[in-house]
This record gives C-alpha cells, structure tokens and sequence, in this order.
C-alpha cells in the first residue's frame, strides 16, 4: 500500500517516533517522511533522540528541496534598490513627464551558479532521438500534439555550480537525508558524470515525451511514474503510474503521524489546478492509479530508454510535491514548465490528446487562469526557446470537458 502513499507498520511506528522527538513539521518535510526510505527515517529517528533542534532546522528548509525539483528554479530574493542622488535639472518639472519604463534584463544564469561559465545549450538531436523513441505520441495518452519534458529539470543542469552552498549541492544534500548515499550517488552520476560541480549533460535518456496537458500535469506533481523494470535488451521500460492526491487539510505545520490520502483507484487528480479536476485518457479509457504502461525503444544505444535512476529520483519527488503542494510555497503562475519544444502531429488517425480538465459544479466551463494551465496558450514559447529557433506550428488536438 505505500505505492498508494500508505504508511506501512514499520514507517507508522518509525513516523511516531520522530513525531515524540520533534513535534510537528512544515508539510514538505511530512510528505518526504512518508515517501523516503525507511532505512533514512531511521536515522532521523535516532539524530533526533540526540538533538531534536538538529532536524527542527532542516526539516524548516525542506521546501527547497520540491522548490528547486520544479521546472523553474526559485526566485532570487528581491533586492531594495539603491536609492540615486538627484541631479539639478533646468527641466520644467511643471508638466507631468512620462518615462518607458525599463526593460527587464534576462538573468544570465540562476542562483548560485557560475555566471562565467558558457551555458549548457538545450541538445535538439537529443530531443528528436526522444521524440523518435516514444514513436512521436505522448507515452501516457498516445497523443500525437506532445512535448519534450526533462525528468531532472534542465536548470540544474545548464550551469557550473562551484559554490558548495549553492542551491544544487543544497538540493543534493537535502536527497541524502532521505535516501541512501550509494543511490544519490547513482543518481548523480546520470547527470553529472564530471561530478556535481560541472555542467551536466543533457542526453536522451533524461526526457520523455508527453501530451501538452499532461506535462502541465507532471510539472505540477499531479501524478508520478514508478519505474518497475528494464528488459535484460534495454528495449523495454515498465512503468507505472500514480495520481498524487493533495492533502486539503494542509497548514503551516502538521502532525508526522498524519495519513496521507491513499491514491489507490483514484481515475482523476482533483486538487493539482485548484478548482478544476485533471484527468487523463489513453484509448477512451480514464487513466488510473496503479495502471501500467511500457515504452520502448528500438535502438537502445542511440535511443536509449528514460533513465530508471532519474524515475526514481521523480518517483520520490513527485510523490512529495503531489502530497503537500497545497502548501502555497511554489508560485505555479510563474513555472517555466520546461517544456523543450511542442511537435504538432495533425495526423487524422483516431488518436487524439484524451489528456482533460473539468471544473466542479458550474453552469459553463471555467479552465483555470492563464499561467496556471493555457490550453490553448502551448505553441506560445518562452523568450529563451525562441532564441534558440524553437518554433511551435499547428493547434493543440481536442479537449473534452465534463461536467
């Protein structure tokens, strides 16, 4: 039961124990206790026998971790501006004067990273190995009108981080408190095989492709993909996927001992977008939790399959954002979604986009504000992809809309 995030008896009694030691917790740290290894809560248990102030201040930071998991990395902190000395002016200051205001500069590089370090560029054959790889449909729906989503978002990868207190190592090290070195260490070594002070790279077995609404979704922590198998060929990848039920009753701190809300035979996620209900299709079929799919690949050298390290880290991830991002900590008006680029396929062969949103009672329709989820807003592209030529043509393929 704990695929469908319920505790099983050992974690309830390892989650009670830490709950006497600590008291309760900001809803990141919760979900991530109810998700992580137990072998890990176990040491938690037993650092917090000794000094519970210890955990106290690292489970505080614990939403940097799903902060920085999602595809736009957190915001700078605002600086106040430094104010300028006035210059005498024979202007006539009578007359009101009407200044443009300034343009907003793109930022160069994200927080903590090495600004002086060439970017890594996002790889287009990379893309298209992918976009091949998944027979040019989303692997969920089967949609044809897709984008190319990263498993590890790409923004931890683009820069040099040289700073060891920069927000990735932060990100990383807050992984080691929650799973076993040897699998973080795995994990790293998919991204950054020059180490985690380097440039990543960007390689085809980080992306997989998925239905507009889908990867609005996935970026979300609405549902998650639980790696089962690889075929002994590499060819064949199993996966399995799970809707991420939002706690309603999150607040600003909360009982360990507090039980998720199961996923199990959950067909729909009913609070990723606030009011509206997502859902998706594949073959005219509510996809649900629990179900399985399997992607495949034909050339497993140069196509190679989604990376069963990276699912895992996304399994764990998702799982947490999905439970507690009620929370209000993530801005998701401004996620970059990282969406690579959209292949409109307008092939008229029966299989569309089954991906949906529907609102609670209502007399019409309501899609969720722009930023939140756009429908029909996808082949517009971010500054930084139309620099790189990354053009969208085509419309979006039908959404149906229940009541």
């Amino acid at each position: 039961m704990e695929d469908f995030n319920i505790p099983g008896a050992e974690r309830a009694a390892q989650l009670k124990l830490l709950q006497e030691a600590i008291g309760d917790v900001p809803p990141y740290f919760w979900a991530a206790c109810q998700v992580c290894h137990v072998e890990a809560l176990k040491k938690l248990v037993k650092v917090a026998s000794i000094s519970p102030a210890i955990v106290r201040v690292f489970a505080a930071r614990s939403r940097t971790m799903v902060r920085y998991w999602s595809p736009k990395p957190p915001k700078q902190p605002s600086q106040a501006p430094t104010p300028k000395k006035s210059i005498r002016s024979n202007v006539d200051t009578s007359s009101p004067i009407t200044t443009p205001p300034a343009k907003k500069q793109k930022t160069l590089h994200s927080p903590g990273s090495d600004a002086s370090s060439p970017p890594l560029s996002r790889n287009r054959l990379a893309r298209d190995l992918a976009d091949e790889r998944d027979s040019f449909r989303c692997v969920l729906t089967g949609d044809p009108s897709r984008e190319i989503a990263h498993i590890y978002p790409f923004h931890s990868i683009k820069y040099k981080e040289e700073d060891a207190f920069g927000e990735r190592h932060i990100f990383w090290d807050h992984l080691k408190n929650f799973w076993p070195e040897q699998k973080i260490t795995d994990w790293e070594l998919e991204l950054f095989p020059k180490g985690p002070h380097e440039i990543g790279e960007e390689k085809t077995y980080n992306l997989i492709t998925l239905s507009r609404t889908a990867h609005d979704m996935w970026a979300r922590g609405a549902f998650a993909l639980k790696p089962i198998s690889v075929s002994n060929d590499n060819m064949t990848l199993k996966v399995q996927f799970f809707w991420q039920k939002k706690q309603t009753d999150i607040q600003a701190t909360m009982s360990l001992l507090t039980t998720p809300f199961s996923t199990e035979h959950l067909d729909q996620n009913d609070g990723a977008f606030d009011s509206a209900r997502a859902v998706l299709y594949y073959s005219d079929k509510r996809i649900t939790s629990g179900q399985f799919f399997e992607l495949h690949t034909n050339d497993p050298t140069t196509k190679p399959l989604p990376s069963f390290q990276l699912l895992e880290m996304q399994w764990f991830l998702q799982r947490v954002a999905g439970m507690a991002g009620a929370a209000g900590d993530i801005d998701w008006e401004d996620l970059d979604n990282d969406s690579d680029e959209e292949i409109p396929d307008l092939r008229s062969d029966g299989v569309g986009d089954s991906s949906l949103i529907s609102i609670g009672p209502s007399s019409s329709p309501v899609f969720p504000p722009r930023g939140s989820l756009d429908l029909r807003d996808h082949s517009k592209h971010r500054p930084e992809e139309a620099e790189e030529g990354e053009e969208g043509i085509g419309e979006a393929s039908e959404v149906r809309v229940i009541m």
